[in-house]
């Protein structure tokens, strides 16, 4: 799905297509059609991992992350569901924490 870029073909950018948002709803409803585990794999990538990137990172975000998370050379994810709290966000109690350098 990655070299087809199918990830976020909505961006311009990264050798993306630039398509319209209808575009990409039907690119999704027919992943669904062929199996429900790809369409989600593509919707978090490009939806929640890829979008929250593009759309409020920083040039170096940008330059850092989207190019492997498009080409699907870098898998993101998304946690919001947390023991407790349900779906609410401000009472998450999980962090990211690094150990090590980045890339090991």
């Amino acid at each position: 799905m990655g070299a087809l870029r199918l990830f976020a073909p909505y961006l311009k950018e990264h050798s993306c297509a630039g398509l319209s948002y209808t575009a990409y709803g039907l690119i999704m409803q027919e992943l669904e059609r062929a199996d429900s585990g790809l369409r989600s794999e593509a919707s978090v990538q490009g939806a929640l991992a890829i979008y929250a990137i593009h759309s409020f990172g920083t040039p170096e975000q940008h330059a850092r992350w989207v190019p492997g998370l498009v080409s699907g050379e870098r898998v993101g994810c998304f946690a919001l569901t947390e023991h407790g709290h349900g779906s609410d966000p401000g009472g998450m109690e999980t962090r990211a924490t690094r150990h090590g350098e980045p890339g090991e």
